[in-house]
């Protein structure tokens, strides 16, 4: 029986290549960390995750304590370290949760260390550096103290290190500089850490773009992890002749529910923002905004038919979407649709909606459109 909305279809096996392809690349020396954050991109946490750990990724990656809960809770024996900074207010759930936990301060640090003493137990920590991503992190000269705090807590073990790409996507020379520039000021901290024996045992700064276009540089010397998410998902954000068999997991379909024919002079969807100029055929389709259609798509967003492109008309409305169809003259009733894949990809998607990256569309994806797994 068909949805009556939309589903993501996602292909595991295609999924097992992409991973595949990158370990081929890398070899055994790097490990693969592959985050699953926001239920994997969109494409679903637990099944992801599964596929994932019997293609041998080497860590996962989360946002929160919730999303490390799930994978466990499913049967994930694989790695986890929580990728952004957690709430005080968490530490002792933290502390009972079997993952890898960020630092990115002395105070959290010394807190989690109290907490883990309180309920006898060691925790696995990993610390972030900002080298230039201003977003959280601590500054080399603060994670230098921090790593030499936690040479003395007990409590903790310090697992690795690591830091944050800001362009790493870009090709233009000036954030090609600043990348370079965040590599450097990473290597020296690293350099120091073991100067003085406390090198941890984890060091990475990739991600996906950044293993791809500074490759020599982040998979050698001091590095042994790489942070491949949306590589992995099949949307080489930077592209070289490797990265050729890398394809797309997911594509997303519906189908024509109804369809009316209107005279020229019509107008289409909430607000008027389209009127038809000829005589049109305006198919609806059950999927909307709270599905993730970005509302940013009206009178710009296509569809596929039968193979051809159809022109989303209107307004994006909360369940469905209005097509017009009158150039596709064999489309009818009960057709498929596709939203996303082959013809229709995430990287075009993005683009007319103004983004940069390929995420904004897939982690837009909501619990409405029922995962369908292909292994």
């Amino acid at each position: 029986m068909r949805p009556c909305m939309g589903e993501a279809l996602i292909d595991l096996k295609q999924l097992a290549r992409n991973i595949a392809t990158v370990r081929a690349r890398v070899g055994e020396r790097i490990k693969i960390l592959f985050p699953v954050k926001a239920d994997a991109y969109g494409h679903g946490a637990v099944a992801v995750a599964q596929a994932a750990e019997r293609a041998g990724v080497d860590y996962f990656g989360v946002a929160n304590i919730a999303e490390a809960q799930e994978l466990r809770a499913a049967g994930i024996k694989t790695p986890i370290l929580i990728l952004a900074s957690s709430r005080i207010a968490h530490i002792a759930e933290l502390v009972r949760t079997d993952v890898d936990i960020t630092i990115s301060s002395l105070e959290f640090a010394q807190a989690l260390a109290a907490e883990a003493q309180r309920q006898g137990r060691r925790v696995r920590v990993q610390v972030k550096v900002d080298t230039g991503m201003g977003r959280n992190g601590a500054l080399p000269k603060d994670a230098l103290q921090i790593c030499r705090a936690l040479a003395q807590m007990k409590s903790l073990e310090c697992t690795g290190i690591f830091s944050h790409f800001a362009c790493s996507y870009s090709e233009q020379p000036e954030d090609q500089q600043f990348t370079r520039k965040q590599i450097a000021l990473f290597n020296e901290l690293l350099a120091q850490l073991d100067r003085e024996n406390i090198l941890p045992p984890l060091r990475h700064i990739a991600n996906s773009s950044g293993f791809v276009q500074y490759e020599s540089d982040v998979t050698t010397g001091y590095y042994n992890m790489i942070r491949t998410g949306i590589l992995l998902y099949g949307y080489p954000e930077v592209r070289r002749p490797w990265t050729e068999p890398i394809k797309p997991i997911l594509r997303m379909r519906s189908w024509i529910v109804t369809e009316n024919k209107l005279p020229a002079g019509s107008f289409i969807g909430y607000g008027r923002r389209f009127q038809t100029q000829r005589p049109s055929r305006i198919v609806t389709i059950p999927v909307g905004y709270a599905d993730g259609v970005i509302w940013l798509l009206a009178n710009v967003g296509e569809v596929v038919i039968h193979g051809k492109r159809a022109p989303m008309v209107g307004a994006i409305s909360m369940d469905q979407i209005t097509v017009d169809v009158t150039d596709i003259p064999e489309a009818k009733v009960g057709d498929e649709v596709e939203l996303i894949g082959p013809q229709m990809t995430a990287e075009e998607i993005a683009r007319k909606i103004g983004a940069n990256f390929t995420e904004v569309v897939l982690t837009a994806l909501s619990k409405r459109v029922a995962r369908v797994y292909i292994e």
